[in-house]
């Protein structure tokens, strides 16, 4: 009787336009719209920690070992790590792979320009997926290649700015007890849209700035450390700690173990409040659809004050005359969110696809909205929408218990 009755009030049978049309019809939007604008907050919010914190990761992985000494010369203090230690470290659960690194400043200069940046050394074994997923044109050199170490990767910004591309050669000027200049070719171009590392990361071979430094090919400015899961950061931390500790008594030096988070504490630190805002605009659409579904529901309770009257006065309890406007409101709730996700999903979609509403790089690190998508947020969003909604139907319908036949069957 509850199915029966809720499906004559929501106009749902054939030939029962329902009098109560427009309140319904409200209700279903407020619950869409603010559904859709929570997918689209969250599916925002998650792009943007997941780009951003990738593009952390590609320039400098999880953990980072580093000599805690600076240096008193313009030659920072290397790292001494031998074969024992990285087998030591990739030993270890949490650890999935291990990438020495040289970083060196210098100064690139053309007829045109010149740009101070940090050059970064890698070898055969570092991971390049990264550079090379963001890389516009040419790319590293094949190892058959006759130009040797001789080469550089730069970013588009700096490329742009110095008037470089694939191809050509420029004087790249290290400044040591005496300058030392270098000519390198630039076999690629990547632009990854994080302005920060982009105008100050050049690429190129390990061995030729461990050459420059008159270091052993041990010695390296860091290592930087992937772990198989990055959520579990402080796991990882404690297992290179252990290592490195070990190290610190070979070699005699102290080596400063960092994570992504240390070294970039001011950027997840925004990404943090990016977590408060999102909160914030859940409730206040949670609110907005609740309000709404509570003064709809209000309307069409008001309205059908005689045939709750004779319900009553046939018997029917307080409960079962519950039971069927909250059936009533489930039906517009699950209707409402049906539209809700296809709206939000496919405005996600979208931007997925098309990337049509872009952003300043300077000030977002990403040159267009990111939306991410994923299923199991998606249903834990709708489970607990449609338990809250349903929760806060019970304010209206409790109208339903003070309302008396007596009167209510003569209330036109």
């Amino acid at each position: 009787m509850k199915r029966f009755l809720a499906r004559r009030l929501y106009g749902r049978d054939e030939g029962v336009k329902g009098g109560s049309r427009p309140a319904i019809i409200i209700a279903t939007a407020g619950i869409a719209v603010g559904l859709a604008v929570m997918i689209l907050t969250l599916a925002v919010t998650r792009g943007f920690k997941s780009q951003i914190r990738d593009k952390v990761m590609g320039f400098s992985q999880h953990i980072t070992v580093t000599n805690y000494h600076v240096g008193m010369g313009v030659v920072e203090d290397p790292v001494t790590c031998t074969d024992s230690t990285f087998e030591a470290l990739l030993a270890k659960s949490l650890i999935e792979r291990v990438q020495p690194y040289v970083n060196k400043p210098c100064i690139i200069r053309t007829d045109e320009a010149f740009h101070g940046f940090m050059l970064k050394g890698i070898n055969a074994g570092y991971d390049r997926s990264f550079l090379n997923h963001y890389m516009m044109s040419g790319g590293f050199p094949e190892p058959q290649d006759s130009m040797g170490n001789n080469w550089i990767i730069l970013s588009h910004t700096i490329a742009d700015m110095l008037g470089l591309e694939v191809g050509s050669k420029a004087d790249v000027y290290f400044m040591q007890d005496q300058v030392r200049i270098r000519r390198l070719t630039v076999t690629g171009i990547y632009e990854t849209g994080f302005l920060e590392y982009d105008s100050m990361f050049g690429i190129t071979e390990l061995a030729l700035l461990q050459r420059l430094n008159e270091w052993t090919p041990d010695e390296y400015s860091g290592l930087e450390i992937c772990l198989t899961d990055y959520s579990r950061m402080d796991d990882g931390y404690g297992q290179v700690r252990d290592v490195i500790n070990e190290l610190e008594k070979i070699t005699d030096e102290d080596y400063l173990v960092q994570t992504m988070y240390d070294t970039h504490s001011g950027l997840f630190a925004w990404l943090d409040v990016l977590d408060l805002n999102v909160w914030i605009i859940l409730a206040l659409m949670l609110g907005i659809a609740g309000f709404t579904m509570i003064s709809g529901l209000l309307i069409i309770i008001f309205e059908r004050t005689a045939t709750i009257g004779t319900l009553k006065s046939m018997g029917a309890s307080n409960d079962t005359v519950r039971g069927i406007f909250m059936r009533l409101a489930s039906y517009i709730i699950i209707k409402g969110m049906v539209i809700g996700n296809i709206a939000g999903i496919a405005i996600c979609l979208v931007q997925q696809w098309f990337r049509i509403i872009p952003l300043d790089p300077a000030n977002y690190y990403l040159d267009c909205v990111p939306m991410q998508v994923g299923l199991g947020w998606l249903v834990i969003l709708n489970v607990v929408m449609f338990i809250l909604s349903m929760l806060m139907m019970l304010i209206p319908s409790a109208v339903i218990s003070r309302i008396v036949p007596s009167k209510s069957i003569r209330f036109e």
